[in-house]
């Protein structure tokens, strides 16, 4: 597909800024999609749940700012910054993804992402970090930024430890494992928070990954080695 950006589209310098949302998980987009749309100065076009879907979508050609997962369905963030890239005119992609690993960051930045945030981060900060790549055109979450000094200095590359690892995890994946820990089951937790099993399952999935555990238990064990530092 030969993609070419109109920049007689764009909008006037004083119009809200047209930010959009690539990212497959259905709560997190949702939650992200409120988050932005309350930001001032800024209007979402749309959240597509996959590469593919973006590119197949012309609306996408009038973005200005993009957030992207690194994890997708079929094309990776990774490969979709790099094609738009490849844009007369491309948008400012900032990635926004649960990765802590420094060949993600730094293949990410070397590709041409004006940002890297991680999931974790609350909503202030989030929006804090909206604000900086509106205004100065690139941004990081403290966390990447400390991980990329390291990087520059030449420090040997550091395991990602397990408090590192829970910040990863989304505000909700959070409130799903403390829930787990309280309720025991997949049942009693659904019903405390009002979740569908399917749901249940597709946080506790994500969970595991980002903690690199395999199981409930290990999974419980990470959280209980926080609560006694």
């Amino acid at each position: 597909m030969n993609l070419i950006r109109n920049s007689a589209s764009k909008p006037s310098q004083n119009s809200p800024r047209l930010t959009a949302l690539v990212e497959d998980d259905p709560v997190y987009r949702a939650y992200m999609t409120s988050l932005i749309n309350s930001a001032p100065n800024v209007e979402l076009v749309h959240a597509w749940d996959s590469a593919e879907a973006m590119l197949a979508d012309t609306s996408f050609l009038l973005v200005e700012l993009l957030f992207i997962d690194l994890e997708l369905p079929g094309m990776s963030g990774l490969e979709l910054i790099s094609r738009l890239n490849k844009l007369k005119d491309p948008p400012s992609c900032v990635v926004l993804t649960s990765s802590l690993k420094p060949d993600d960051i730094m293949s990410a930045i070397r590709g041409g992402a004006s940002g890297y945030l991680v999931k974790s981060s609350d909503p202030q900060t989030f929006l804090e970090s909206l604000k900086q790549v509106m205004l100065d055109g690139v941004t990081l979450s403290p966390l990447i930024a400390r991980l990329l000094i390291d990087e520059f200095r030449g420090l040997p590359a550091q395991p990602v430890g397990r408090q590192l690892q829970l910040e990863a995890l989304t505000p909700r994946e959070r409130q799903v494992l403390e829930s787990m820990a309280k309720y025991g089951s997949a049942k009693g937790m659904g019903e405390a928070l009002g979740l569908s099993h399917e749901t249940v399952r597709v946080h506790m999935k994500k969970i595991y990954q980002k903690l690199h555990v395999k199981s409930k238990s290990e999974a419980l064990a990470v959280l209980a080695q926080e609560s006694q530092k």
